[in-house]
């Protein structure tokens, strides 16, 4: 029963004012508008909708924690489970994610014929959601005490996520950086969904692991 209601409180604060429909609206505008920008260039049309599903997860998170610490200060005291509370939490963020996806991955225009590629495209996008709602998930608790560090903290990890995975630096730091930049850039090589399999793989992972340490970091901060 509190799961069913703490899922019904969360997904309102998405859903009031049509925040998540508003979003959502211009993501598909946006791509429908640079669909006619690239024409059939796959190469760049693909990975620009991967760094978009992104942003917009991590944006979307952000603005759900923030309305989460401004209306839900009581619910969390009427709760009084932590774990519960914010799994309930990434639940509800991935089970937009995976909304998301879908509708994207339709507007991107990029279906095949083989069932294996499209699922990698959606799969893809949806695990490249994640990452971006478990960064967000990551700063959490420093934004109620630390802004400046949250965002110094929050702005380093983008960037590191999309940082060019080839670069000679990063390369020997490639495999504890999100993957998304290596998404991007295996795909730009090789043009076949396909050949994202194993990244998708990687990047769920990576998501379930930052969603595991935001639990661990956000304990002391959830009565606040």
């Amino acid at each position: 029963m509190k799961f069913k209601f703490l899922f019904s409180n969360f997904s309102k604060l998405l859903l009031d004012d049509l925040v998540y429909p508003v979003f959502l609206g211009f993501l598909v505008i946006f791509e429908l508008f640079f669909n006619l920008l690239v024409d059939d260039s796959v190469k760049v049309k693909y990975p620009s909708m991967i760094i978009l599903n992104f942003f917009f997860a991590l944006i979307l998170a952000m603005y759900f924690l923030k309305k989460d610490t401004l209306q839900n200060r009581y619910l969390k005291q009427r709760i009084d489970d932590y774990y519960l509370y914010a799994l309930t939490q990434m639940f509800v963020l991935i089970v937009f994610n995976v909304v998301t996806a879908l509708i994207s991955g339709i507007f991107t225009f990029l279906f095949s014929t083989s069932p294996a590629a499209n699922g990698t495209m959606i799969l893809v996008l949806m695990t490249t959601s994640w990452i971006g709602t478990a960064i967000a998930f990551i700063c959490r608790s420093q934004w109620t005490s630390r802004k400046y560090i949250a965002a110094v903290s929050l702005l380093v990890i983008v960037l590191f996520s999309l940082a060019d995975s080839t670069n000679t630096i990063l390369v020997y730091i490639n495999w504890i950086l999100p993957p998304v930049s290596t998404v991007v850039t295996t795909f730009q090589e090789h043009s076949k969904m396909v050949a994202l399999l194993p990244l998708a793989l990687r990047q769920f992972i990576y998501a379930l692991i930052l969603f595991g340490i935001s639990l661990f970091f956000n304990k002391k901060s959830y009565a606040k």
